[in-house]
């Protein structure tokens, strides 16, 4: 595994915070039970242990990863390898012309994905008053800084983050809350 202390690495990052109307219980079942993650995130399948596989169904292929941290009403984590197939003719067409519309061969990006580390997400959840809860939601992995590997990043990012918000509005649709802070 790259060593993400080292200069030459670029640490992409994306984090969020919510208030929601819910009890450290209710968020953990939304956030670490395959019924919960499905209902606001993505199709998913989930071992729910530190160890455990944690499969997302992205539509045109399946992202599995491994759960890294699991402290029930506190702390749920899991790593992904970025969501990219394994093998060039498994990535979507889109996604091929995506990265054909920014310069990158395919070539180029398999090349690259040796030096990134997985896609790492935290779901921290803090009790709050008036039977609430602050969750907090970090994304993060370290890559060498390709331009395609920046560029992809920020899509990804603006679609996570709108997947994430699904998550704040699955609890304060009812309440009238402000999801986001």
């Amino acid at each position: 595994m790259i060593n993400p202390d080292q200069p030459d690495r670029i640490h992409h990052r994306m984090e969020r915070k919510y208030d929601v109307a819910a009890t450290p219980e209710q968020v953990w079942k939304a956030i670490a039970t395959a019924k919960g993650i499905t209902s606001w995130m993505l199709p998913t399948q989930l071992d729910p242990r530190i160890g455990g596989e944690v499969s997302l169904d992205l539509g045109d292929f399946t992202l599995t990863g491994v759960v890294t941290g699991y402290a029930p009403n506190q702390r749920f984590a899991y790593e992904v390898p970025w969501p990219i197939a394994d093998k060039v003719e498994d990535v979507p067409a889109d996604m091929v012309e995506w990265f054909e519309s920014i310069g990158a061969s395919m070539s180029d990006v398999y090349d690259d994905l040796p030096s990134l580390t997985p896609v790492a997400t935290e779901f921290l959840i803090e009790s709050a008053s008036g039977g609430s809860c602050v969750i907090r939601i970090v994304t993060s992995a370290y890559g060498g800084g390709a331009d395609w590997e920046n560029e992809f990043w920020a899509e990804m990012a603006s679609g996570t983050f709108e997947i994430f918000d699904n998550l704040a509005i699955h609890f304060n649709e009812s309440s009238g809350q402000t999801a986001l802070t």
